[in-house]
C-alpha cells in the first residue's frame, strides 16, 4: 500500500477519534478569543448561526486571517483546507495540527488528495470549509474559482453554505504588512439544502457560488468610503505589481510609507481609501490589468525572460519539512526556470503557485519545491509568465 495512502488513513482515523476535542477547542476559541480577534481586525459579524450538519462552507479569500475570522459566524466546528506552508513552522504547526487538524493541500500540486479528504470528512458527518479561489486576492477582486467546486458540493450530498468577506482586502492586503482597520465584515450569503443541490447542474452550482462570493474591494469602497489608516500603507506593493505604469519597466518600483516611486521620475502615493494618486492608473485592478496585458504581449518574444538576484530554493518532503538546496540568481525563459545552480525545464513543472506574499511553490513529477527571497521580491511575475507560456492562465 502506498505510503501516502497510509498517512491519509491515519489522518482520518485521528480526526474521527479527536472530533469532540476539536469541537470543544473551536467553541472555547470562538467564545473566549473571538471578541479579541474581531477587535484586532475591526471585524464585524452577524449573530453566529447554526447550520444543518454536516455542511460545506465555501468562502471568498481576501486575507491570511480569514480562517481565524470565519468561524466567528458559526456555532459549529469545521475543518479548514489549509496550505502546506502552515505545516512548516515547527512548534506552531504542531499546535495547529493538534487543535484544529486542518486538511492540508500542497500548493503547486494536484488537489486530488485534499478533495478526497474533504469528502471523507463530510461523509463522516464532519463540517468542512474551503476557499475555492485557492489564494488570497492580489488586487481586491476575486481570483478564478476552482472549476471542480460545484461538482464537489453536489458529490458531498450535504448542506452548502456560501460566505462572503467584505472590506477585508484593504484591512490586510496580501502584499502589505500590518493591519489597517477600517470596514471589514463577514456573513453567510446563502444556504443550499442537499435536495436543492440535487436539482441543480454542476454549472448551476458553480454559477451560484461565483455570484454569492463576488467581491470587488473598490466597488465596495464606492458604497462605504471607509478610511484605512497605516504608516506603511504602500510598502511592498512592488512584490505584487512588477511593472511601472509610467515607463513600463520591470523591477523599478520602490515604496515607502504611502509613497510609490520609480527611477523614471514617477512619484505617487496610495491614499487612505486605496486610491492611487498621481499615477497613470487610479486603482490596483487597473494597474494589474495594465501589467498583465504588457506581459502577455512581451511573452511572445522568444528571447523574453525575467531575472532577479538572491533567491533561495527549498525542497519539501511528504512530512511538510523543507531543506535548502541552493541560493543565487533566479531566472525564467521560454524553456526553463532556474535558481542558483538548479535548473528545471518548464515542461517538467506541473504547476506553479504563490503562498503568502511572495513564496513561490512548484512541483515536478516526483518532487515539490519552494522559492523564497527578500520581502519586496516579486515572484508573482514568474508564476504569471509560467502560466502564459504553458497556456494555463486564467
Amino acid at each position: 500500500m502506498p505510503h501516502s495512502r497510509v498517512r491519509g488513513d491515519f489522518s482520518m482515523d485521528r480526526r474521527v477519534k479527536r472530533h469532540r476535542f476539536h469541537q470543544s477547542c473551536m467553541t472555547v476559541i470562538r467564545v473566549v478569543l473571538g471578541p479579541l480577534v474581531r477587535r484586532i481586525y475591526g471585524f464585524r459579524i452577524d449573530r453566529p448561526a447554526a447550520v444543518p450538519e454536516p455542511f460545506l462552507v465555501v468562502a471568498n479569500h481576501v486575507t491570511a486571517a480569514d480562517p481565524a475570522l470565519l468561524p466567528q459566524s458559526f456555532k459549529q466546528q469545521m475543518y479548514f483546507v489549509a496550505s502546506e506552508h502552515l505545516m512548516q513552522k515547527g512548534l506552531p504547526s504542531k499546535l495547529l495540527r493538534f487543535v484544529f487538524d486542518p486538511i492540508v493541500r500542497r500548493k503547486g500540486d494536484s488537489a486530488v488528495a485534499a478533495v478526497k479528504e474533504m469528502l471523507t470528512c463530510l461523509k463522516n458527518g464532519q463540517n468542512v470549509c474551503v476557499f475555492p479561489e485557492g489564494t488570497c486576492s492580489f488586487d481586491g477582486t476575486n481570483s478564478p474559482m476552482l472549476p471542480t467546486i460545484g461538482r464537489l458540493a453536489k458529490t458531498a450530498g450535504v448542506t452548502l453554505v456560501t460566505y462572503r468577506f467584505e472590506g477585508g482586502y484593504f484591512t490586510l492586503p496580501r502584499w502589505g504588512r500590518g493591519i489597517r482597520r477600517g470596514s471589514f465584515r463577514g456573513h453567510i450569503v446563502n444556504t443550499y439544502a442537499p435536495e436543492a443541490l440535487k436539482s441543480m447542474s454542476v454549472s448551476e452550482v458553480n454559477a451560484a457560488i461565483v455570484a454569492d462570493l463576488d467581491e470587488n474591494a473598490y466597488a465596495r469602497q464606492e458604497q462605504l468610503h471607509a478610511v484605512y489608516k497605516s504608516k506603511c500603507r504602500a510598502e511592498y506593493l512592488e512584490s505584487a505589481f512588477f511593472l511601472c505604469p509610467a515607463c513600463k519597466r520591470v523591477g523599478t518600483i520602490e515604496t515607502r510609507g504611502d509613497a510609490i516611486r520609480c527611477s523614471c521620475g514617477l512619484s505617487g502615493r496610495l491614499d487612505e481609501q486605496y486610491r492611487l494618486i498621481d499615477l497613470p492608473v487610479s486603482t490596483l485592478p487597473e494597474w494589474d490589468a495594465l501589467a498583465l496585458a504588457w506581459l502577455k504581449a512581451h511573452a511572445a518574444d522568444p528571447d523574453f525572460s525575467f531575472a532577479d538576484a538572491d533567491a533561495v530554493l527549498w525542497k519539501n518532503d511528504d512530512a511538510h519539512r523543507k531543506k535548502q538546496l541552493c541560493a543565487g540568481p533566479m531566472r525564467m525563459t521560454r524553456d526553463g526556470f532556474s535558481v542558483g545552480d538548479r535548473a528545471f525545464a518548464l515542461s517538467d513543472i506541473s504547476d506553479m503557485e504563490l503562498v503568502r506574499r511572495n513564496l513561490l511553490v512548484f512541483s515536478t513529477r516526483d518532487a515539490h519545491y519552494q522559492v523564497s527571497g527578500r520581502p519586496s521580491l516579486n515572484t508573482r511575475k514568474y508564476m504569471l509568465l509560467y502560466h502564459i507560456l504553458k497556456g494555463t492562465e486564467s
